[in-house]
């Protein structure tokens, strides 16, 4: 109850959001259609689960989740994550609030993330440290004075939050959710040892209208045997090998 009341204490509340802005200009903007091969998902995905809109605009998107154990062997530079994000189809737009380990240090991060596949342009907001234990919430509301999206990710805990806002660009339709588990490890040690996430309080509105999403859980990549379950429309659990004596699929591509 704690956390639903903290979810909805920040859902509408906007601070002062940092923008991003395209480096391109008008003129330079291509066009993506159906024709282009889909970008995303990624390589780098072990597990996911994918609400489709049907054609229809993500409005709001909002969900909590737990920190994670630390992994027993604490190394950076993997940057396992754990986030959920917005995408038009074909998915090569990519709005994403995220907990990573390993980003920012041996330590758990929360930040706002975008992604563009047509350039690799990448960008990131701030970051909050966390621990495990720490109670995240995060959201994605659409905001149609300006055609952007806003975005809000949170720490109950430590206070720390960031709000982003991220200008819909050459005329995208964000329909799709995904919750994902992203970055394979050198060895299953590097996943937090409690082998496990839920996101909770999952809610969202399409063309602002609440929906009851039809989640799809997909096994993208055998690392670490990460995969994904629908506990119910408002909440997955995303669950992983935590030694390589549980799983002999250690690394993609061995």
């Amino acid at each position: 109850m704690k956390t639903l009341l903290f979810a909805l204490f920040t859902l509408f509340l906007f601070g002062n959001a940092k923008s991003f802005h395209p480096k391109r200009s008008p003129d330079s903007l291509r066009s993506w259609n159906a024709e282009r091969q889909q970008c995303d998902p990624a390589g780098s995905w072990l597990a996911y689960a994918v609400a489709k809109g049907n054609g229809k605009m993500v409005t709001l998107v909002n969900a909590s989740w737990i920190v994670p154990s630390y992994p027993s062997d604490p190394v950076e530079g993997s940057a396992p994550g754990w986030w959920f994000g917005i995408e038009p189809s074909p998915a090569c737009f990519l709005i994403q609030p995220i907990l990573a380990w390993g980003y920012t240090g041996t330590q758990f991060a929360i930040f706002n993330g975008y992604y563009e596949w047509d350039d690799s342009d990448w960008w990131s907001s701030d970051t909050g440290t966390v621990t495990p234990g720490n109670h995240i919430n995060a959201w994605v509301k659409y905001l149609p004075s300006n055609n952007s999206y806003e975005m809000y990710i949170g720490c109950q805990e430590t206070g720390f939050s960031v709000y982003s806002n991220i200008p819909v660009v050459e005329q995208q339709v964000y329909t799709d959710t995904y919750f994902v588990v992203e970055h394979q490890p050198n060895s299953c040690t590097e996943f937090p040892s409690n082998g496990g996430i839920t996101f909770s309080n999952i809610q969202i509105e399409l063309e602002n209208k609440k929906t009851t999403p039809q989640w799809q859980a997909v096994q993208w990549q055998d690392a670490c045997s990460c995969k994904g379950k629908v506990n119910s429309p408002s909440e997955l659990t995303f669950t992983w090998a935590t030694t390589d004596d549980d799983d002999e699929h250690v690394k993609i591509n061995e």
